[in-house]
């Protein structure tokens, strides 16, 4: 696993050892931040934005945000193992004092940015199970309606979920779907306000 681009192109990541976590592939990560460049007008890159990382595993989201231009990233994790790999890969690149680790159950915790900075990326790849469950009441449609009164009003939320999920909102929702796409087993769907 190596960072796609940026100041830190190229450069190698751990995996946790664990079958709990699932790195997104170099493939669609790339695609995630051709999306993104494209949204903000910053072909390769990202600006100056505040990224949280939920459900971060190694970081490679995060850290990929980070060597694009991102100016802090909140990593999100609990897994004793993943927590150890995320580490050891923010040591590698030296990300210090742009990235916070915030160890914990994702789903409970508050979702502020460093010094209570509102987020304007979320980066969200929960567990598939979590994933699958689009109902109002599952887990990933209770978050987005936690992240609408806490992240800036212009703020994306990028999705990793299984290829077949799909989201289907409605008017009351405080999100609306700005982009999806899949690659191979893999789907995301990016959420805006």
């Amino acid at each position: 696993m190596r960072i796609v681009a940026g100041q830190w192109k190229s450069r190698r990541l751990v995996r946790p050892d664990t079958d709990s976590t699932r790195p997104m592939s170099d493939r669609v990560r790339e695609s995630v931040f051709s999306i993104l460049g494209s949204h903000y007008g910053t072909p390769g890159l990202l600006p100056p934005i505040h990224v949280a990382d939920v459900f971060s595993g190694s970081g490679s989201m995060g850290i990929e945000a980070l060597s694009r231009g991102a100016s802090s990233c909140r990593f999100f994790e609990r897994g004793r193992i993943a927590l150890a790999a995320l580490t050891q890969n923010l040591e590698s690149v030296g990300v210090d004092p742009k990235a916070h680790i915030q160890r914990g159950d994702a789903w409970r915790s508050a979702i502020v940015g460093p010094d209570d900075v509102a987020f304007d990326l979320v980066l969200l790849d929960p567990p598939y199970k979590d994933a699958m469950d689009t109902s109002p009441r599952g887990s990933v449609r209770r978050y987005l309606a936690k992240l609408a009164s806490s992240v800036d009003a212009d703020a994306l939320v990028v999705l990793h979920h299984p290829k077949r999920t799909t989201y289907d909102l409605s008017s009351n929702d405080p999100w609306h779907i700005f982009d999806a796409r899949s690659f191979g087993s893999h789907g995301l769907t990016v959420f805006r306000r």
